[in-house]
């Protein structure tokens, strides 16, 4: 069914490339144990001195839980004490300029220039979403469907600066609320759990079931028609898209529309990356049964790993709600699940080197260390090609640009856009993050002794 909903377009090879790119970084025959994330010439050589003391102020700011709980309602009334222009000079001075890669390409563009200097790309995430509990301006079918068609729009764009920023293999993100309505996905959602063994399509099983309305499934279908649209652009420039993982109450349906979507688009390369994140208690499970249903099909899986961003939303709709908690109990828990999805994933693509790719997208140090050992002891090399590592923007320096520096595949997972459109999304890494923010002193630590060396 997704087939008869899209139109196809000529796929163009770019192994050699991504090969081409791999082949000009440093020595590979060097051990991950030459890997230093202590280097404060490395982790933050390419930034000025404004950057470091704003980096540092940004980190010390958010280590105070207080600020960060009442961050919202801090930035809405500065917002209208300040003015638009003031709320907007300020927020560049901090969160935004330390967190966000700019606005528009002519922002981007230099950035990207001077982290590709030092062996770091960029993955573009033109910040889009929406959730059940904050999607009530949208009040007509009409409206709600032009913000999403807007979206789609802006999110061929983001494919297409990205191309002409970073060339090809080019990564872009996206996230499928920013393309449908969030009730109407966790509908979908519902109807996908009441049906986990059910080999139907996502649109097949909404067709079927009582809990979608004629009206939703068409949504459904727009939703489809609106993805593929961006995955058929990103195949067009030789590009790769992420998928975001969000909350759980629509995570089971957008994992299954990417598996469909990965079945057709991921054939003669990886074109779409799936997002698992580790908090989940399924998470696991999830893996084995997604990689013996790509052997088994004969389609390829790039996979993503996160720990997980919605923590504090999930306990509390899981309270809420009555229900068991989604997510694992602790930290360690989490971490193992981590550490044991990446052992099962880099197995597995060491043994099929062209079908599976692992991107560690982690700010935890013990969790990056765990991965170069893993790919010591499976005497995976660090140009193989099976391996990248992702932070996001604004975090975690010590970790990307030293793994860069000696010929690992590193990236930046940067968001962008108006100022207005990135705060749920600041306020949500803060909050999200404040546990990683109060612990943060080696990042502001090296934050600091980088500014005293400047002096």
């Amino acid at each position: 069914m997704l087939s008869k909903l899209i139109r196809r377009k000529q796929s163009f090879p770019v192994v050699f490339i991504q090969q081409c790119m791999r082949s000009s970084v440093l020595n590979p025959s060097r051990t991950n144990d030459e890997v230093r994330f202590d280097s404060i010439t490395t982790a933050y050589g390419y930034k000025s001195k404004y950057e470091l003391y704003r980096g540092w102020a940004v980190f010390k700011l958010c280590s105070y839980t207080s600020l960060v709980n009442r961050l919202t309602q801090l930035l809405n009334v500065s917002r209208t004490i300040l003015g638009q222009y003031v709320f907007e000079s300020i927020m560049r001075s901090t969160l935004y300029g330390h967190f966000v890669a700019g606005t528009d390409k002519s922002e981007l563009k230099p950035i990207v220039e001077r982290l590709s200097q030092h062996g770091v790309r960029l993955i573009l995430d033109y910040s889009m979403e929406s959730d059940v509990a904050t999607d009530h301006q949208v009040t007509t079918v009409q409206s709600n469907h032009n913000i999403y068609d807007e979206n789609l729009l802006k999110s061929l764009k983001n494919v297409q600066t990205a191309s002409e920023l970073s060339g090809p293999a080019a990564i872009t993100a996206i996230k499928f609320t920013a393309f449908i309505s969030p009730d109407v996905l966790e509908k979908l959602n519902q109807v996908v759990e009441q049906n986990p063994s059910d080999q139907q399509s996502l649109f097949e099983l909404a067709s079927k079931s009582s809990l979608i309305s004629k009206h939703e499934l068409i949504e459904t279908e727009h939703l489809i028609q609106r993805i593929n649209r961006i995955v058929q652009e990103v195949k067009q420039h030789q590009g790769r898209v992420f998928i975001d993982a969000e909350q759980s109450y629509f995570q089971t349906a957008i994992h299954k529309l990417v598996l469909e979507l990965q079945e057709l688009y991921n054939r003669d390369r990886i074109i779409v990356y799936n997002t698992y994140q580790c908090y989940r208690k399924i998470t696991l499970e999830t893996i084995r049964n997604d990689l013996a249903r790509a052997k088994a099909k004969g389609f390829s899986i790039g996979f993503k790993l996160v720990r997980g961003a919605y923590m504090d939303q999930e306990r509390k709709r899981a309270v809420q709600l009555n229900t068991n908690d989604p997510i694992h109990p602790n930290f360690a828990a989490t971490t193992q699940c981590y550490h044991q999805v990446f052992k099962e994933v880099l197995d597995n693509a060491k043994t099929h080197p062209n079908q599976f790719h692992v991107f560690v997208a982690s700010h935890n140090e013990d969790t990056v260390k765990f991965a170069l050992r893993t790919m010591d002891e499976m005497n995976v090399k660090r140009n193989d090609g099976l391996v990248a590592f992702a932070t996001l923007f604004g975090m975690c320096d010590y970790l990307t640009f030293p793994l860069a520096a000696v010929g690992y595949d590193a990236y930046k997972l940067a968001p962008y856009g108006p100022i207005d459109r990135l705060l749920p999304y600041l306020t949500r890494r803060a909050q999200e993050n404040r546990a990683i923010f109060a612990k943060a002193e080696k990042d502001r630590q090296l934050h600091y002794k980088a500014l005293r060396e400047r002096n």
